[in-house]
């Protein structure tokens, strides 16, 4: 199996000599696994190897038992460890996201910043050749794109490497017992629960019995296929933008119209995506019909012709050109501000065109449903006071994410949220009257404020665009 994981490697040039990798380690198999076989090709790539384990506090004792473990493997192997907990469940409960989609925002973000802080090269994740179909499957039923059907890229950003890629789940098992490894089995995979669960015990099994017993192996030779074809069209599209770009910069985006009505649907598709990454920061708000929409007003559209987009996003057409840019509220320049605000009250912030409703209700432990369904801030009352200030963003700024150990420069939270620049100064920043923040707009409030069970009275803010 070593030998095949370094043809991976090879292959998709996953290692460079010297390089320090980070290695995400949950103590299961693919992970266990992993760190042993990265270990072995040590000196082969002169590699310089840490630890990094989340213990995402989903199932108490045996997840703290999980961190236990591997801290113990990686001291057994003489490699430096970095052990975090993160309180998953709070911050689904703030955000609305499904477990396991939490558990790998975090994971991810909290691996990029070690990574940032140890100056490592890579980071190495332990999936294998079985997450690869189930995850083609996946998207597939989801109604993916060439995108989705790609699977997961042995090499994302230059710096996340899957060296287990092309390994079966099966043979990983022969490996950690020809090796004697034993690792941890997490309990919730074994339950049909969750989507990929679901995929993994009983749609795969039920596909290969019923209909084609070579299926994973079909999936993960076609998301190859649609790999390669997806990073051409990539390629090419990246090479058509940049020939239509006429303007950019923070405030407009002008494409030239011309270029882009010569171009096939597929083609002027992925140009708008990419226009919408490039000048928005993300394309997270914009769906299918949006780009339809775009490609409809560059073809059919006339001079004049304004589509509106969510956050604010304007597109006109004008003769021969397509202009992005953002609503007058979003470009123009926000002013330094601070305004205090008495607890309970309804009050409108002119200076970013909101209103804030701030409520006090009393907590009887039942507010599971109302955080799972609403947009609106829970907080408790008695650390923040009877009075509150809302202001814009100032440098410095710090505060504790909702389910973190440590504080977080306000500046790298919205870039790790993908909050566009000329957007952040239209944040409202809650504080408490000592300026300490505990909540940022919407986005995430402060682990220290969050409603617990010694929580008597909870603080609710409703925030609304007027």
């Amino acid at each position: 199996m070593i030998q095949q994981v370094k043809e991976t490697i090879e292959e998709y040039q996953l290692l460079s000599e010297g390089d320090k990798v980070i290695v995400s380690v949950s103590g299961g198999p693919d992970s266990l696994a992993l760190l042993h076989i990265l270990w072995r090709l040590q000196d082969d790539y002169n590699l310089k190897l840490h630890v990094f384990h989340l213990d995402h506090m989903f199932r108490g004792e045996e997840s703290q038992k999980d961190a236990e473990y591997v801290a113990q493997f990686a001291n057994k192997l003489s490699i430096p460890a970095t052990i975090e907990e993160y309180d998953i469940p709070a911050y689904i409960e703030e955000t609305g996201l499904s477990n396991q989609a939490a558990a790998r925002k975090i994971r991810y973000e909290l691996c990029t910043e070690l990574a940032d802080s140890l100056k490592a090269d890579k980071i190495a994740i332990g999936q294998q050749a079985d997450d690869q179909a189930e995850t083609v499957l996946m998207n597939f039923l989801r109604g993916a794109g060439l995108d989705g059907l790609s699977g997961i890229e042995p090499i994302r950003n230059g710096i996340f490497i899957r060296p287990l890629l092309e390994v079966w789940r099966k043979d990983i098992g022969d490996y950690c017992k020809q090796h004697e490894l034993e690792p941890r089995i997490d309990s919730s995979n074994l339950k049909p629960v969750y989507l990929r669960n679901k995929v993994r015990l009983e749609l795969v099994p039920y596909l290969a019995e019923e209909f084609n017993s070579s299926i994973k192996e079909n999936l993960v030779r076609m998301a190859e296929i649609f790999r390669v074809e997806n990073s051409f069209m990539e390629k090419y599209t990246a090479e058509k933008y940049d020939q239509l770009v006429i303007e950019s910069n923070t405030q407009e985006l002008i494409l030239d119209l011309e270029g882009i009505k010569d171009l096939d649907l597929a083609i002027q598709r992925r140009i708008f995506r990419q226009a919408l990454l490039d000048f928005c920061g993300t394309k997270r708000d914009y769906y299918t019909k949006h780009i339809q929409q775009m490609v409809e007003l560059s073809i059919n559209g006339e001079t004049g012709n304004l589509l509106q987009l969510p956050q604010g996003l304007r597109l006109k057409r004008s003769y021969n050109r397509l202009k992005f840019y953002w609503r007058a509220d979003k470009t123009r320049k926000v002013n330094n501000f601070s305004e205090r605000y008495s607890i309970p009250g309804k009050y409108q912030v002119e200076e970013l065109g909101i209103e804030i409703n701030l409520d006090i209700i009393k907590f009887e432990n039942d507010l599971q449903e109302l955080l799972n369904s609403s947009s609106k801030l829970y907080l408790d009352h008695e650390l923040i006071g009877d009075q509150i200030k809302v202001r814009n963003r100032k440098a410095g700024d710090r505060f504790r994410p909702l389910g973190m150990k440590g504080n977080k420069k306000l500046k790298d939270f919205f870039i790790d949220e993908k909050i566009p620049a000329a957007s952040r100064d239209r944040i409202p920043v809650f504080t408490t009257m000592n300026d300490e923040i505990f909540a940022v707009g919407d986005l995430r409030i402060d682990d220290k404020f969050r409603v617990t069970d010694q929580t008597e009275k909870v603080l609710v803010i409703d925030i609304t665009k007027y």
